[in-house]
């Protein structure tokens, strides 16, 4: 009789998505088992640039150290549309410590991940194609083949990481809707000799569309689309001269490329399936949606579906939570992938814009990127820090209508703050959330004042009852020596530079709740315990 292997979570597939999965719940201390196909990692470039929002998740799992040092910052766009000088797109204007798209093949970063695993004594189980999943009321059941040998594994949750081919959501005959755009793109990792900029360089007229990223070794990343060659049968397999050729069709000018170390045709398509969760089987990553590479979201997204997921499993599985918290996932995750889906398609159709519409494109957008207020909301957009979750139902009803409008809210990402602790140095906000999970934090004008520090301490009492081990409640305070309770000494944060207080909304007496992923829980007005400890218990249900 063949053995049975328990975990809390079962990962299906070790690309970037599972990768990213593995090491979110290995930080939360989950115990889970990463099943992939593949006998090796991949060695292809594939997807390359790692957005802003993607490295803030990086570095709250304390892995973005190495993304950095072997990936290159790129600073913006040039955009060449038509055959004109190039306008450009600023990357600066991100609010964010990582002002710039970092360029970094994917072999790198599920390399990168992986090695993170090793080094907390983990590893993937390669070659275990799966063949048969089921679940029940208490957990799901797989069937996987390795080399002949059928091995069988039961966990309480299971994460479909398995790409658009997903075995998973085939085996629950879960449709991914949508369909494909119908275009066939090139892409090779090349040298161009005579080329030589940090920039992205995207060249847009009638004839397609090219565009140029840097690696770090000084060779580029070159994809596009050549109208010449569409409605032909489909092919993968892309000789150097055709990359050439079409090279020589789109560019205002030609540029020789050589060396190639990877070459390909590929085909996209729009698609997402319609719930990210079926009972305890999540899609994450590209099983979820999947989209043309236009922007550089694909696999941002899906590193940051599997971030959004992991903290929340494991406050379920240590009862903190109900299971249905976990709707939340797809509540918070579905509609940004679906903007996504939506944008992605909008630019495919404007880069095919041609004749005289074509023109007006070209006009329109050098004319958009000489306005800072565009470079800002592009930048901004792109980058992914725009991507909050205040509009789900949840967030919403967590909302207190007392705070200001500006104030941050349920839902909304955190800013990484500078902040003044323990009277030595000044520290930023995301190595606190880092250190704790979810922190909570009570904010006090006067020091002197006993009825919030009353407050601050009843309430942090019963945190402690209630969410042992889960929730760290700091105080913060403006400045001066805040009298303290031996019994019960809270520790203080100093909001020297008035970040919390500027663009935070923190007022006297406030409590702000943030997760692990930095987006706010809860912003709380009220110095009643037992109110702040209810809507604590409306978050976690």
């Amino acid at each position: 009789m063949t053995s049975v292997t328990h975990t809390d979570v079962l990962i299906i597939g070790a690309g970037p998505a599972g990768l990213m999965a593995a090491n979110a719940l290995e930080n939360q201390g989950v115990d889970w088992i990463c099943l992939e196909k593949r006998s090796e990692p991949s060695t292809l470039s594939k997807a390359l640039g790692i957005q802003a929002r993607t490295l803030e998740m990086f570095e709250l799992l304390n892995v973005h150290k190495p993304f950095l040092e072997r990936g290159y910052p790129g600073p913006g766009t040039k955009l060449h549309l038509g055959d004109t000088t190039p306008s450009t797109e600023e990357l600066y204007h991100i609010q964010s410590r990582y002002p710039y798209i970092l360029i970094i093949p994917q072999s790198e970063t599920e390399e990168i991940l992986e090695e993170q695993l090793i080094q907390s004594g983990k590893s993937i189980n390669r070659e275990h194609n799966v063949i048969e999943v089921s679940q029940t009321s208490e957990g799901v059941h797989v069937k996987a083949d390795n080399n002949g040998e059928i091995h069988e594994y039961s966990a309480k949750y299971l994460l479909a990481c398995d790409g658009s081919h997903s075995k998973v959501r085939e085996s629950l005959n879960v449709e991914f809707e949508g369909k494909d755009d119908g275009f066939t793109f090139f892409l090779g990792d090349v040298d161009v000799p005579e080329f030589n900029d940090i920039y992205i360089n995207v060249f847009l007229n009638d004839r397609g569309a090219a565009a140029f990223f840097p690696y770090k070794d000084g060779s580029y990343r070159v994809v596009g689309l050549d109208r010449s060659k569409q409605g032909q049968p489909r092919q993968d397999d892309l000789a150097l001269e055709d990359l050439q050729e079409s090279l020589d069709t789109i560019l205002p000018e030609p540029l020789q490329v050589e060396n190639p170390k990877w070459l390909t045709y590929f085909g996209t398509a729009h698609r997402q399936v319609d719930t990210y969760r079926k009972d305890r089987i999540f899609f994450v990553g590209d099983a979820a949606h999947i989209h043309n590479p236009i922007g550089g979201q694909g696999m941002n997204l899906g590193l940051q579906d599997a971030v959004n997921l992991a903290w929340k499993i494991d406050a379920v599985l240590k009862g903190h939570a109900t299971d249905s918290f976990l709707n939340s996932y797809h509540h918070e995750r579905y509609p940004i992938g679906k903007d996504v889906l939506r944008e992605t398609s909008a630019m495919l159709r404007i880069v095919l814009l041609d004749g005289t519409v074509g023109k007006i494109r070209n006009w329109a957008g050098k004319w958009a990127l000489t306005q800072n207020w565009v470079q800002q909301r592009v930048a901004n957009h792109m980058s992914h820090v725009y991507n909050d979750y205040d509009k789900t139902e949840q967030n919403r009803s967590l909302r207190d209508p007392s705070l200001p409008k500006k104030a941050l809210q349920a839902g909304d990402r955190v800013p990484d703050y500078l902040l003044f602790f323990d009277g030595t140095t000044d520290e930023r906000l995301y190595p606190f959330i880092r250190r704790h999970g979810h922190l909570c934090l009570i904010y006090i004008d006067d020091a002197q004042d006993e009825a919030v520090i009353d407050y601050a301490y009843d309430f942090a009492t019963k945190v402690k009852e209630k969410y042992s081990g889960l929730i760290t409640v700091y105080l913060v305070a403006r400045g001066g020596t805040v009298s303290s309770d031996p019994d019960h000494e809270l520790p203080i944060i100093y909001d020297v530079h008035h970040d919390l207080q500027k663009h935070v909304g923190m007022r006297n007496g406030h409590t702000l709740l943030i997760r692990p992923d930095g987006h706010v829980a809860f912003h709380e007005t009220t110095t009643n315990s037992e109110n702040t400890l209810a809507k604590m218990k409306r978050f976690f249900s």
